[in-house]
């Protein structure tokens, strides 16, 4: 049953930020102004999978989404789907990029991604505007969390926050850490695990027999 999200009041649950890599840069090479429907279709997936095990995607931010899940179960199982998405979608980019090297060149190989979690509770109001209508606005440090943990590593990684490194099914895995990046002016460390998502969190190639490797 899909996560309960208030008008009003307080949630727990974990966050999960689902964010692409070098957007900045993939905005600027943009030359065929295929970079939105790029973005559809690399956050369909994570999306797709955040609400198969019962969350509800709450934000979009420009080449991120911003997903709460209810059990640790579902978010573990979300984790390797969005895996197993990513590693399809590099499989047709790269696949077709050997005979049509300008489509997507932005993206050499396919898209890269970064995941991060961390559970906690969350602080629900709504808000609105005329184009977008009502919608949910939930406060909570753990999404300031998920946010600071992407900053650390390249490439396709998924970061754990402690809060959610010590829940099941996590405790059950080997994660690797803990590691820590400095938060802003004033915010200290950051303390987190990585997940490892097997042979299926792969990099796309740019060429036959040869990987990319996204930051």
């Amino acid at each position: 049953m899909p996560i309960t999200i208030p008008k009003l009041g307080i949630i727990k649950a974990f966050a999960m930020i689902v964010d692409i890599n070098h957007f900045t840069r993939m905005v600027a090479e943009d030359d065929t102004r295929m970079i939105a429907q790029f973005v559809r279709d690399v956050l369909s997936g994570p999306i797709a999978a955040i609400e198969r095990y019962d969350g509800e995607v709450v934000g979009y931010m420009g080449d991120a989404i911003l997903g709460v899940l209810p059990t640790g179960d579902g978010t573990a199982s979300a984790c390797f789907d969005i895996a197993k998405d990513l590693d399809r979608q590099c499989e047709y980019i790269s696949n077709h990029q050997e005979d049509s090297p300008q489509d997507w060149a932005f993206a050499l190989g396919g898209p890269s991604i970064k995941i991060a979690i961390e559970y906690g509770a969350f602080d629900v109001s709504t808000i609105n505007s005329r184009f977008l209508g009502t919608h949910r606005l939930l406060i909570g440090d753990a999404i300031n969390y998920a946010s600071r943990i992407t900053s650390r590593g390249v490439g396709n990684r998924c970061h754990i926050g402690p809060t959610a490194a010590g829940i099941d099914p996590f405790t059950g895995y080997t994660l690797r850490g803990p590691h820590s990046v400095r938060g802003k002016a004033r915010e200290g460390v950051y303390t987190y695990y990585e997940f490892d998502l097997g042979d299926i969190w792969i990099e796309g190639r740019r060429e036959k027999g040869k990987e990319t490797f996204w930051g």
